[in-house]
């Protein structure tokens, strides 16, 4: 029994002497196991470094008290993860989580990672934010410093740990008064594309132990028991006893401490100091990697001696020893590998700041290092639902929709940007979104891009709304009418809003170029050719000036006094002066452009526009103008986008007619604006929101603009969208985005990012980032060709027809000459000018003046005279010849009149004869499309082509007057033996008889049916020229009221 007990107590003394070590070697084969899969749960997050704009500005302060303000900021970041530190068995048998950071360079660049447990990414996240409100955490891949030419003799490491007990500090910011990191950056500066540099900084919270391990060294210091002996010391100590007199003196006492220097004492309180902080075992990696051992070795000795910056005398610093096992090295690295024995080396709070933190400008030596260019600033929190995505504010890692309500977009969008910031992408997202969602819309574009892709993208169910108007398209053009109006009081608008247009193509800064002078001529003219009831267009003024026949057509339709009188006095008097050719040709000038542009001509001289914006506004119908300036010549993109943003206003100030919660919203998309915009712009952003148009707008840079119309953006947008502007504009533009983001971040902002500042429910909100979408959906080349086809089919004219038209209406076939023969017979004289008869004539045209004509041969008696008019065969009266009952019209092929055009005037007086069957009129021949000579006027006809006057009056009943009037004579010359000359009478004049216009096709048409479109298109062409005039059957009415305009009946009536 004995035996046996004896035996139970050796086991259980040599199982209590095991069981240390069984227990030691079991834990560290587990935590090797933990250690493998804590580096595999370990995330890397790329640390996006603050931007530039995020640096504490020097002002007149220090620069070292900068630097150790921004290197203090990281001890928040170590301050909250030592929070994490876990307590429990657990936790004891394992060790705690580590954490990294790590500085790499690779590809040229360096770059800054945090490798944190899966657990705790948030908590280190916030660590992060906390420190560095403007650095953004990404979750990445892992990265690869290994060169991949390089063997494995390439690739170099080791571990850097402390000279002396962890409880003596290295030298901090606070003693440097530098920032140490700059050394660290210019050793990875020299780093190659193919060579590769990690500096890997491992850490866990320490166990609260070492600051009592850090205690009892200050002890040992005081107490001069700190110092290590050797074995020459000891036996020197040895010797020495004999001889000593004992510290504690005679009486035994208590041994005193020894003096210390002021060294010593330095480090003692230096101890002090570090026990204060949190404290972290730390495990710091060097691995370099080239493709020659040589280059390898040149890095590693770089960064190295960067971190000799730290040493202290006296204190502590780091010493470095190379791994004897690479391929182990290179294992530990990339798996992150802290071994739980590894307390030999423990920093606080403020070293650990010293060695990693992020640096500001003044402390990277190198490009290589990147920081993002703008901070990124949380959006509102009340963003809508529903309305148009703009993009997506991205912030600390969450993502959200920013959107724009209909309210909202009624206050307008100002966007702005260099070239290649991403502008026009994002405003053909949000015409996309219009698009899709069924709203109308124009596109103004200058470049002509966006709006290809826009219509190779069209939806099924909107094919039928499009409208494509492209200038370069010229064999079908669409007319556009400057002065097309729908009510009276439109003119003044109109040719106000056209002055303005010159103004900004020719003299942009009213230097006198035009002027006072040219605006009263230009009015005058204006009004001349939109009194005409057939329209007049832009190109038809300087025919005004050249050709008096053609002024003298337009007249009689004018009725305006102060009109007439500027044409029938004060300007004939001014033609009497010595520079009227000069001013004549200066004011024609500002035409020759688009006169002799034959693009030009046939869109702005065509009297009917193509298409109603007011129709396309109120029926929510897509109009996409390509206006670009390679095919359309930079003068002429600028006016044709000046006259759309004009007729734009118009149609929208025309709704005031309807009720507002009748008016359908509109956006106007304008990119390029300030090429389109006048000073009268100003009153398009304050008032256009009423009628329920929304403006988009876009530029380049705000100094395009002038200061009127700035101040007018800036005044009235409620959304402004801010990509990368240049230096020039931060001044104007950076208040508005202050104090959030200042002049740096909005000049560093990336390419498709923007800085935005709107409204929310009709409030303004904080600037904030937002990042664009991407280009939506996908183009498709062959929509894009039928659909242009379709507009054109639909809504242009065919080319001749055009060209025919417009230089038909600006020849005026000369009126025949009486049948019997000239007032100066009578002893009249000629008239001075076409405008000797300045008397109007009723219904509020001058009565024209009489034609001057050859006088009598000399000694021949009145009698004579009036026997050789009567023998001329023009005056034959027993069986006149036949004509045509329609002359020559002004107009061959106008177009259609559509519901929205001037009224025709009002017949207050008609006189009406029955039309005996015409003949078969003679042709007028076919001219080819580069044939601009004038149409030759058809025949004239009695009766019908004769002053409204003797409209109804026959050629025998004139005859018949004539013989009266002679007879007269002939008494008073027997009975007073003196001629006296009768009055003279006023020669017949042509009167213009309007043709019906051909009908050019716009119902609308399928998708499908394009060719066919086209097919009718010139079907209906080639009808209008082989019919030419409409016409009239025997015992047809004709009634002709006091302008001059017939009307058919089909009842013969007789006045």
């Amino acid at each position: 029994m004995t035996t046996f007990l004896v035996v139970i107590l050796m086991f259980l003394i040599l199982a209590a002497l095991a069981a240390p070590v069984v227990f030691s070697h079991v834990r560290k084969s587990f935590r090797e196991q933990k250690n493998y899969e804590r580096g595999l749960k370990i995330v890397p997050l790329y640390i996006h470094l603050p931007p530039i704009s995020d640096d504490i500005e020097l002002g007149g302060r220090d620069v070292r008290d900068v630097t150790e303000e921004t290197i203090s900021k990281a001890q928040i970041i170590y301050n909250i993860i030592a929070s994490t530190i876990q307590k429990g068995w657990k936790t004891k048998f394992y060790g705690q989580r580590h954490f990294g950071f790590e500085i790499v360079g690779t590809q040229g660049f360096v770059h800054f990672y945090a490798a944190v447990p899966i657990a705790l990414v948030d908590v280190v996240r916030q660590a992060i934010v906390s420190a560095y409100p403007t650095a953004r955490l990404e979750e990445v891949t892992e990265h690869n410093i290994f060169s991949p030419v390089g063997k494995a003799n390439g690739t170099l490491g080791g571990e850097l740990t402390l000279k002396e007990p962890y409880a003596y500090p290295i030298a901090t910011y606070q003693d440097l008064k530098r920032d140490g990191m700059q050394s660290l950056l210019n050793a990875l500066s020299t780093l190659d594309k193919e060579d590769g540099a990690g500096i890997q900084i491992l850490m866990r919270p320490a166990d609260p132990s070492w600051r009592k391990t850090a205690a009892a060294v200050a002890s040992k210091k005081r107490k001069g028991t700190d110092k290590k002996l050797d074995a020459t010391g000891i036996l020197k100590t040895i010797a020495q006893a004999p001889f000593k007199v004992p510290e504690g003196g005679k009486d035994g006492g208590e041994k005193k401490p020894p003096e210390l220097s002021n060294l010593d004492q330095g480090i003692l309180d230096a101890i002090d100091d570090k026990t204060r902080h949190a404290g972290f075992e730390v495990l710091i990696r060097v691995v370099v990697s080239s493709n020659v051992s040589q280059r390898s070795q040149a890095i590693l000795s770089n960064i190295v001696a960067s971190f000799s910056l730290y040493d202290a005398p006296g204190k502590n610093g780091f010493k470095y020893t190379p791994a004897k096992d690479i391929s182990s090295l290179a294992t530990a690295y990339i798996m992150r590998f802290f071994p739980q024995q590894n307390t030999k080396t423990v920093l606080n709070a403020v070293e650990l700041a010293t060695l990693f933190h992020f640096p500001d400008q003044r402390s990277i030596p190198t490009s290589q290092l990147t920081r993002q260019e703008s901070k990124q600033v949380d959006g509102p929190r009340n963003i809508p639902d529903e309305g148009l995505l703009m993009g997506y504010n991205v912030f600390r890692g969450a993502k959200k929709a920013i959107r724009l309500g209909l309210g909202d977009r009624q206050r307008h969008m100002y966007v702005v940007g260099q070239t290649g910031t991403g502008k026009s992408t994002y405003l053909e997202n949000l015409a996309l979104q219009d698009m899709i969602s069924g709203n109308g819309f124009a596109f103004v574009d200058p470049h002509g891009d966006t709006v290809e892709k826009l219509l190779s993208m069209v939806p099924k169910e909107r094919t039928e709304d499009v409208i494509y108007f492209s200038p370069a398209e010229m064999d079908f053009p669409m007319g556009l009418n400057l002065f097309e109006y729908n009510t009276p009081d439109q003119k003044d608008f109109l040719i106000q809003e056209v002055l303005n247009m010159l103004y900004k193509l020719y003299d942009p800064q009213h230097q006198g170029i035009m002027g006072p002078r040219y605006e009263d001529m230009f009015r005058n003219a204006a009004l001349v050719i939109m009194a005409d009831p057939n329209g007049g267009t832009f190109v038809d003024i300087p025919q005004l000036f050249r050709d008096p026949a053609f002024l003298k057509e337009k007249l009689k339709y004018v009725t305006d006094k102060p009109v007439l009188d500027f044409w029938t006095k004060q300007f004939p008097a001014s033609q009497r002066s010595n520079e009227s050719g000069e001013v004549t040709a200066w004011f024609v000038s500002k035409f020759g452009a688009f006169l002799s542009n034959e693009m030009m001509r046939n869109i702005i001289g065509q009297t009917k526009s193509a298409f109603d914006l007011r129709d396309i506004m109120d029926n929510k119908k897509i109009l996409l103008v390509n206006l670009s300036k390679g095919r359309t010549g930079d003068l002429n993109s600028k006016l044709l986008g000046m006259i759309f943003v004009m007729k734009f206003q118009a149609a929208a100030m025309s709704r005031s007619n309807i009720p507002e919660d009748d008016r359908v919203d509109f956006s106007l998309y304008v990119d390029e604006f300030q090429n389109f915009s006048t000073d009268s712009f100003a009153t398009i952003m304050s008032e256009a929101r009423k009628y329920h148009l929304n403006l988009i707008v876009a530029n380049q840079f705000t100094t395009q603009l002038t200061e009127e119309i700035r101040d007018a953006v800036f005044g009235n947008i409620g959304t402004i969208v801010s990509f990368r502007i240049g230096q020039n504009d931060v001044e104007s533009l950076g208040r508005y985005f202050q104090p959030i983001f200042d002049s740096d971040d909005l000049l560093r902002i990336p390419n498709y990012n923007t800085v935005v500042r709107t409204l929310i429910g009709g409030v303004p909100t904080q600037p904030f980032s937002m990042a664009t979408l991407p280009a939506l959906g996908t183009p498709n080349p062959r929509l894009l060709d039928a659909l242009k086809q379709l507009s054109a089919a639909k809504f242009g004219r065919p080319k001749a027809t055009v060209e025919k038209e417009i230089f038909a209406r600006m020849t005026v076939p000369e009126p025949p000459k009486p049948a019997f023969g000239g007032a100066s017979a009578f002893g009249g004289t000629p008239a001075a000018s076409p405008f000797g008869a300045a008397t109007p004539a009723a219904g509020g045209a001058p009565a024209p003046a009489a034609r001057p004509t050859t006088p009598p041969a000399a000694g021949g008696s009145f009698l004579d005279d009036w026997l050789s008019k009567r023998q001329t065969p023009a005056t034959t009266t027993a069986a006149p010849a036949p004509a045509p009952i329609i002359a020559a019209p002004s107009t061959p092929l106008a177009p259609a009149s559509p519901p929205y055009s001037s009224p025709q005037p009002v017949i207050s007086r008609a006189r009406g004869f029955v039309a005996p069957l015409p003949p078969t009129p003679p042709a007028v021949p076919e001219r080819e499309s580069h044939d601009f000579s004038p149409v030759p006027p058809l025949p004239p006809t009695p009766g019908i082509n004769a002053p409204i006057g003797t409209a109804n009056i026959s050629s025998d009943e004139l005859e018949q007057t004539e013989v009266d009037k002679i007879a007269n004579e002939l008494r008073s010359q027997l009975k007073e033996k003196a001629a006296v000359a009768p009055k003279p009478v006023a020669a017949p004049t042509s009167t213009s008889i309007p043709l019906t216009p051909a009908k050019h096709p716009t119902q609308p048409v399928s998708l499908a049916s394009v060719a066919d479109v086209l097919k009718q298109a010139d079907t209906s062409a080639a009808d209008a020229a082989k019919d030419g005039e409409p016409k009239v059957l025997e015992g047809d009415t004709i009634l002709i009221d006091h302008d001059g305009n017939m009307i058919q009946t089909s009842e013969a009536t007789t006045s």
